[in-house]
């Protein structure tokens, strides 16, 4: 006989700050336990010399597609008690995964492959765009980015346009800028348990690594 779960309560403050802004912070959406558990199968799949799905880029990043294909130690966040009511809530009980994707990115001195003219800023699911019109593009997806390592502002984190999801072009990056005006980058503990959901609609990048 199977244990029944707890009810959940959900945070009214992060529905909120997601419709507001597009994305929002799920503090402590993990344990120290299972981030410990994420991080070491994280290690042992970047030290591997496995192709299946992965996915290296020009600043230095490495990582894998499908990786919860690769190690069941990535199932728990699949339906994470934390995260997985909120999604519901904001898409609806009828959702299905598109992909799990794990990124490391470099320790050093901060580096970015952006630059003014290839700033990196975009939306998911951009044919949906193309196709419909940004006015009449729906919430199709959400992706919850959980950190697994202590972080800092500077160390790659994922930049965001707050209230972009509602935008009805494209943002403007000023000349000999690579980040339109009121991008933030996300205020993430540095324990490596808390997440962030961010929508299709979200303008968003890749912060510098340190």
């Amino acid at each position: 006989m199977s244990t029944p779960l707890p009810p959940v309560t959900l945070e009214v403050d992060t529905i909120n700050a997601f419709e507001r802004d597009g994305y929002a912070v799920i503090r402590n959406a993990i344990t120290p336990a299972l981030r410990d558990r994420l991080l070491t199968a994280a290690e042992k799949l970047l030290a591997s010399d496995i192709t299946q799905g992965r996915d290296r880029g020009g600043d230095g990043k490495d990582g894998f597609r499908g990786c919860l294909n690769l190690d069941r130690a990535f199932l728990p966040l699949l339906a994470n008690p934390t995260a997985l009511p909120t999604v519901v809530r904001l898409l609806s009980p009828n959702i299905a995964m598109l992909s799990a994707h794990l990124i490391a990115l470099p320790s050093g001195p901060p580096r970015t492959i952006r630059i003014p003219g290839r700033h990196g800023w975009h939306r998911d699911m951009y044919g949906v765009t193309a196709d419909l019109g940004f006015p009449h593009t729906p919430r199709m997806a959400i992706k919850a980015a959980h950190y697994v390592t202590p972080v800092t502002p500077d160390c790659g984190l994922t930049m965001f346009l707050p209230g972009s999801h509602r935008l009805a072009d494209e943002p403007v990056v000023p000349a000999g800028a690579i980040d339109p005006p009121g991008a933030v980058t996300p205020d993430i503990s540095v324990t490596g348990t808390d997440a962030v959901l961010f929508e299709n609609r979200t303008w968003h990048t890749g912060g510098s690594s340190c």
